[in-house]
Protein backbone atom coordinates (compact mmCIF):
# COMPACT_ATOMS: atom_id res chain seq x y z
CA UNK A 1 0.00 0.00 0.00
CA UNK A 2 1.28 3.01 -1.08
CA UNK A 3 2.24 5.75 1.84
CA UNK A 4 -0.12 8.60 2.68
CA UNK A 5 0.62 11.73 1.68
CA UNK A 6 1.45 14.69 4.38
CA UNK A 7 -1.70 17.34 3.66
CA UNK A 8 0.32 20.82 3.89
CA UNK A 9 -1.88 23.91 4.97
CA UNK A 10 -1.05 27.47 5.67
CA UNK A 11 -2.92 30.27 7.26
CA UNK A 12 -2.38 34.08 6.95
CA UNK A 13 -4.42 35.25 10.27
CA UNK A 14 -4.96 39.12 10.29
CA UNK A 15 -7.16 41.87 11.85
CA UNK A 16 -10.06 40.78 9.87
CA UNK A 17 -10.39 38.15 8.64
CA UNK A 18 -8.19 34.63 8.74
CA UNK A 19 -7.13 33.23 4.81
CA UNK A 20 -6.74 29.08 4.69
CA UNK A 21 -4.56 28.14 1.64
CA UNK A 22 -3.98 24.17 1.03
CA UNK A 23 -0.76 23.06 -0.44
CA UNK A 24 0.06 20.83 -3.80
CA UNK A 25 2.82 17.84 -4.37
CA UNK A 26 5.36 21.19 -5.63
CA UNK A 27 4.55 23.18 -2.54
CA UNK A 28 2.26 25.69 -4.30
CA UNK A 29 -0.93 26.90 -3.34
CA UNK A 30 -3.66 25.24 -4.96
CA UNK A 31 -6.86 26.33 -3.09
CA UNK A 32 -7.61 29.25 -1.00
CA UNK A 33 -10.92 29.65 1.80
CA UNK A 34 -11.51 32.48 3.46
CA UNK A 35 -13.65 32.08 6.71
CA UNK A 36 -14.47 34.54 9.17
CA UNK A 37 -11.81 35.39 11.88
CA UNK A 38 -14.00 34.19 15.12
CA UNK A 39 -16.47 31.68 13.58
CA UNK A 40 -14.75 27.90 14.45
CA UNK A 41 -17.78 25.78 13.00
CA UNK A 42 -17.00 27.58 9.76
CA UNK A 43 -13.35 26.13 10.46
CA UNK A 44 -14.16 22.97 11.49
CA UNK A 45 -16.70 22.62 8.21
CA UNK A 46 -13.33 23.74 5.89
CA UNK A 47 -10.74 21.41 7.89
CA UNK A 48 -13.15 18.43 6.59
CA UNK A 49 -13.34 19.26 3.48
CA UNK A 50 -9.68 19.40 3.04
CA UNK A 51 -8.28 16.91 5.17
CA UNK A 52 -8.76 13.57 5.49
CA UNK A 53 -8.36 11.39 8.74
CA UNK A 54 -5.78 9.01 7.26
CA UNK A 55 -3.38 11.56 5.81
CA UNK A 56 -0.88 13.62 8.42
CA UNK A 57 -0.65 17.30 8.14
CA UNK A 58 1.14 20.44 8.37
CA UNK A 59 0.33 23.69 9.25
CA UNK A 60 2.28 26.95 9.23
CA UNK A 61 0.41 29.51 10.15
CA UNK A 62 1.37 33.79 10.05
CA UNK A 63 -0.84 35.78 12.72
CA UNK A 64 -0.77 39.54 13.86
CA UNK A 65 -3.73 38.84 16.04
CA UNK A 66 -2.73 37.64 19.39
CA UNK A 67 -6.10 36.65 20.83
CA UNK A 68 -7.77 34.57 17.54
CA UNK A 69 -4.17 33.20 17.23
CA UNK A 70 -5.10 31.55 20.76
CA UNK A 71 -8.73 30.34 19.43
CA UNK A 72 -7.35 28.90 16.14
CA UNK A 73 -4.28 27.39 18.11
CA UNK A 74 -7.10 25.62 20.56
CA UNK A 75 -8.97 24.24 17.34
CA UNK A 76 -5.93 23.11 15.90
CA UNK A 77 -5.20 21.02 19.11
CA UNK A 78 -8.85 19.77 19.27
CA UNK A 79 -7.98 18.29 15.54
CA UNK A 80 -5.14 16.31 16.97
CA UNK A 81 -3.46 19.23 14.65
CA UNK A 82 0.30 19.19 16.25
CA UNK A 83 2.47 20.02 13.58
CA UNK A 84 1.73 23.77 13.37
CA UNK A 85 4.84 26.36 12.95
CA UNK A 86 3.82 29.67 14.05
CA UNK A 87 5.45 32.74 12.63
CA UNK A 88 4.30 35.61 15.04
CA UNK A 89 6.39 38.76 14.59
CA UNK A 90 9.06 39.31 10.79
CA UNK A 91 11.40 37.92 13.34
CA UNK A 92 10.31 34.68 12.59
CA UNK A 93 10.62 34.87 9.11
CA UNK A 94 13.46 34.07 6.85
CA UNK A 95 13.84 37.37 5.34
CA UNK A 96 16.74 39.71 5.32
CA UNK A 97 15.79 43.06 6.19
CA UNK A 98 17.74 45.97 8.17
CA UNK A 99 14.63 46.70 10.30
CA UNK A 100 14.65 47.75 14.34
CA UNK A 101 13.32 45.60 16.58
CA UNK A 102 11.69 43.53 14.02
CA UNK A 103 9.90 40.90 16.67
CA UNK A 104 7.58 43.88 17.06
CA UNK A 105 6.81 43.63 12.88
CA UNK A 106 4.05 41.98 11.60
CA UNK A 107 4.58 38.61 10.33
CA UNK A 108 2.26 39.03 7.20
CA UNK A 109 4.46 41.92 6.01
CA UNK A 110 7.38 39.94 5.94
CA UNK A 111 6.35 36.97 3.67
CA UNK A 112 4.57 39.53 1.53
CA UNK A 113 8.07 41.58 1.04
CA UNK A 114 9.62 37.83 0.70
CA UNK A 115 7.30 36.24 -1.56
CA UNK A 116 6.81 39.90 -3.75
CA UNK A 117 11.16 40.11 -4.01
CA UNK A 118 11.43 36.63 -5.32
CA UNK A 119 10.47 37.42 -8.44
CA UNK A 120 12.14 40.67 -8.66
CA UNK A 121 14.18 42.21 -11.81
CA UNK A 122 17.96 41.83 -11.44
CA UNK A 123 19.04 45.00 -9.69
CA UNK A 124 15.94 46.84 -9.09
CA UNK A 125 14.00 48.48 -6.33
CA UNK A 126 10.72 47.53 -5.80
CA UNK A 127 7.94 48.02 -3.45
CA UNK A 128 4.71 45.70 -1.93
CA UNK A 129 1.92 47.92 -1.29
CA UNK A 130 -1.15 45.82 0.94
CA UNK A 131 -4.58 47.18 1.10
CA UNK A 132 -6.49 45.32 4.25
CA UNK A 133 -7.02 46.94 7.50
CA UNK A 134 -4.20 48.85 7.41
CA UNK A 135 -2.17 49.85 4.35
CA UNK A 136 1.27 49.52 4.03
CA UNK A 137 4.10 50.29 1.65
CA UNK A 138 7.30 48.41 1.91
CA UNK A 139 10.70 49.18 0.44
CA UNK A 140 12.60 46.38 -0.84
CA UNK A 141 16.34 47.14 -1.83
CA UNK A 142 18.00 46.07 -5.40
CA UNK A 143 19.82 43.11 -3.30
CA UNK A 144 16.15 42.07 -2.25
CA UNK A 145 16.40 43.46 1.79
CA UNK A 146 13.40 44.33 2.99
CA UNK A 147 14.53 48.03 4.27
CA UNK A 148 11.00 48.49 6.26
CA UNK A 149 7.95 50.80 4.81
CA UNK A 150 5.00 53.13 6.35
CA UNK A 151 1.57 51.76 7.84
CA UNK A 152 -1.36 53.94 7.46
CA UNK A 153 -5.07 53.38 8.51
CA UNK A 154 -7.25 51.37 5.36
CA UNK A 155 -10.79 52.92 4.19
CA UNK A 156 -12.53 50.36 6.41
CA UNK A 157 -10.89 51.59 9.86
CA UNK A 158 -10.80 54.95 8.22
CA UNK A 159 -14.45 55.15 8.07
CA UNK A 160 -15.38 53.30 11.63
CA UNK A 161 -12.28 55.69 13.25
CA UNK A 162 -14.39 58.29 11.84
CA UNK A 163 -18.04 56.98 13.23
CA UNK A 164 -16.95 56.39 16.48
CA UNK A 165 -14.54 59.24 17.27
CA UNK A 166 -17.09 62.25 16.32
CA UNK A 167 -20.74 62.76 17.71
CA UNK A 168 -22.37 63.11 14.39
CA UNK A 169 -20.88 61.20 11.55
CA UNK A 170 -22.33 58.15 10.93
CA UNK A 171 -20.89 54.67 9.29
CA UNK A 172 -20.32 54.46 5.90
CA UNK A 173 -19.84 51.74 3.49
CA UNK A 174 -17.52 51.06 1.10
CA UNK A 175 -18.65 48.78 -1.34
CA UNK A 176 -18.53 50.48 -4.21
CA UNK A 177 -19.34 50.37 -8.08
CA UNK A 178 -16.37 52.77 -8.94
CA UNK A 179 -14.17 55.30 -7.34
CA UNK A 180 -16.64 57.90 -5.73
CA UNK A 181 -16.74 61.72 -6.32
CA UNK A 182 -14.47 63.56 -4.35
CA UNK A 183 -17.41 66.43 -3.81
CA UNK A 184 -20.38 64.83 -1.71
CA UNK A 185 -23.57 66.63 -1.89
CA UNK A 186 -24.55 65.34 1.85
CA UNK A 187 -22.30 63.73 4.70
CA UNK A 188 -22.40 60.27 3.18
CA UNK A 189 -20.85 60.55 0.09
CA UNK A 190 -18.84 63.63 1.51
CA UNK A 191 -17.49 60.80 3.88
CA UNK A 192 -16.78 58.08 0.98
CA UNK A 193 -14.98 60.97 -0.81
CA UNK A 194 -13.00 61.98 2.36
CA UNK A 195 -12.21 58.43 2.85
CA UNK A 196 -11.75 56.22 -0.53
CA UNK A 197 -9.34 59.63 -1.88
CA UNK A 198 -7.92 60.06 1.42
CA UNK A 199 -6.33 56.68 1.61
CA UNK A 200 -5.34 56.77 -2.31
CA UNK A 201 -3.61 59.67 -1.72
CA UNK A 202 -1.79 58.72 1.50
CA UNK A 203 -0.43 55.40 -0.76
CA UNK A 204 0.78 57.76 -3.86
CA UNK A 205 2.55 60.01 -1.65
CA UNK A 206 3.82 56.85 0.09
CA UNK A 207 5.02 55.32 -3.12
CA UNK A 208 6.56 58.68 -4.63
CA UNK A 209 8.18 60.12 -1.69
CA UNK A 210 9.83 56.32 -1.16
CA UNK A 211 11.28 56.51 -4.82
CA UNK A 212 12.49 59.63 -4.98
CA UNK A 213 15.92 59.20 -6.87
CA UNK A 214 15.02 55.71 -7.77
CA UNK A 215 14.14 54.48 -11.71
CA UNK A 216 11.23 53.49 -11.98
CA UNK A 217 10.57 50.59 -9.25
CA UNK A 218 8.50 47.49 -9.36
CA UNK A 219 5.49 47.40 -7.64
CA UNK A 220 3.34 44.26 -6.34
CA UNK A 221 0.04 45.24 -4.73
CA UNK A 222 -2.16 42.70 -2.54
CA UNK A 223 -5.15 42.76 -0.04
CA UNK A 224 -9.01 43.21 -0.55
CA UNK A 225 -8.27 47.07 -1.40
CA UNK A 226 -6.04 46.89 -4.03
CA UNK A 227 -7.75 46.51 -7.20
CA UNK A 228 -9.50 49.76 -7.18
CA UNK A 229 -6.41 51.58 -5.78
CA UNK A 230 -3.74 49.79 -7.77
CA UNK A 231 -5.84 50.93 -10.91
CA UNK A 232 -5.75 54.48 -10.25
CA UNK A 233 -1.92 54.60 -9.24
CA UNK A 234 -0.16 52.01 -11.74
CA UNK A 235 -3.20 51.53 -14.39
CA UNK A 236 -4.41 48.58 -15.82
CA UNK A 237 -1.11 46.86 -15.63
CA UNK A 238 -0.87 46.66 -12.20
CA UNK A 239 0.32 43.53 -10.72
CA UNK A 240 -2.12 42.48 -8.34
CA UNK A 241 -1.55 39.22 -6.33
CA UNK A 242 -4.10 38.58 -3.81
CA UNK A 243 -2.77 35.77 -2.21
CA UNK A 244 0.47 37.12 -1.70
CA UNK A 245 1.06 36.20 1.91
CA UNK A 246 -0.38 33.23 1.36
CA UNK A 247 2.57 32.19 -1.04
CA UNK A 248 4.79 33.34 0.88
CA UNK A 249 4.04 31.59 3.96
CA UNK A 250 3.27 27.91 1.32
CA UNK A 251 7.47 28.59 0.22
CA UNK A 252 9.34 29.70 3.45
CA UNK A 253 6.85 27.96 5.97
CA UNK A 254 7.48 24.39 5.68
CA UNK A 255 11.06 25.09 4.65
CA UNK A 256 12.26 22.45 7.30
CA UNK A 257 9.99 19.87 5.41
CA UNK A 258 12.11 20.08 2.36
Amino acid sequence: MAASREVRLVADLGNSRLKWGLCGPDGEIVAVAALPIDDPDAWDRQWRAWVEAERSTSWAVSSVNPPIAESLNRFLMSQKETHVTWFRSAADVPLKHTLDHSERAGADRAFAAAEAGRCRPQGACGQVVSCGTAVTVEWIDADGVWKGGAITAGMGLMARSLNLGTAQLPAVGLDLDGPPSAIGNSTLPALRAGVFWGVVGAVRELIERQSIGQDRPWRVWTGGDAGPISHLIDGPQARVVPDLVLRGIARLGHRDKE
